[in-house]
């Protein structure tokens, strides 16, 4: 009863609203989407487990207690899933907008391709012009560079606790570390103390995750889109997963 085919990951959460703009946050239309992109994937006949679904107080702060007992790292492994998909909304500043999938880093890349390909055909929308970690069209993998491994290792004397053992093709981003145990280089044990523990940091069984950016919160043909056509971006990851793990 405990094992799932798929988590999806509405990001953000509570007191942590992400992207905002106008009378929009990134954390209530990424649970639009996740909601019906669980619908659109048990209607495949998989089994979904989300993160959250929009029972949460309003007062929890999804930015530090993702790691704790209950938060969306320490579920989503005890899912026991075969993927993971993270949904997002950009807030850095674009002129042109676009998708973005992250995924991890060493990994074949077709699944990501297939994702990013699917959500600008069905959702008509365009690929994300940023060039910085790309690797096709749409798709990125994100690691740590040599300034971002300085910056945490500073942090660490800072704040008197031993540095992680991150290096360059340990992924940045949390939702894709954190879920793959030691495939992805997962490392947050408790020792900094502004978090909680991964229980499954190193674990040898881990989730395949890719990080979702629907578009961008500032950019208005994106938000317009997201708004009114969250059901296709659904739909897109829907036949992508379908189509490529069925």
């Amino acid at each position: 009863d405990d094992v799932y085919d798929i988590v999806i990951d509405a990001s953000h959460c509570g007191a942590d609203t992400g992207a905002k703009t106008k009378d929009y946050t990134e954390a209530d239309l990424v649970l639009k989407c996740a909601k019906e992109l669980k619908q659109k994937l048990e209607n495949y006949g998989y089994k979904v487990f989300l993160t959250r679904d929009g029972t949460e107080s309003s007062s929890a702060n999804m930015a530090t207690n993702m790691y704790d007992e209950n938060g969306r790292i320490n579920t989503a492994q005890e899912s026991h899933s075969k993927i993971l998909i993270s949904l997002n909304i950009n807030d850095a500043t674009s002129k042109k907008g676009g998708v973005e999938v992250y995924a991890p880093t060493l990994c074949n890349l077709d699944f990501a391709k297939l994702l990013a390909s699917n959500i600008v055909k069905t959702a008509k929308t365009s690929y994300s012009s940023v060039n910085s970690f790309k690797k096709a069209n749409g798709v990125y993998v994100r690691y740590f560079t040599n300034i971002d491994i300085l910056g945490f290792k500073s942090n660490a004397i800072l704040r008197k606790y031993e540095p992680y053992n991150i290096t360059n093709s340990t992924p940045y981003l949390y939702m894709i570390r954190e879920v793959g145990g030691i495939a992805t280089g997962a490392y947050v044990d408790g020792r900094n103390k502004s978090y909680g523990t991964n229980k499954y940091y190193n674990s040898n069984v881990g989730i395949e995750s890719y990080v979702v950016e629907l578009g961008y919160m500032k950019v208005e043909k994106d938000l317009k889109n997201i708004v009114k056509n969250y059901g296709l971006y659904a739909q897109a990851i829907a036949d992508a997963i379908n189509e490529f793990y069925k």
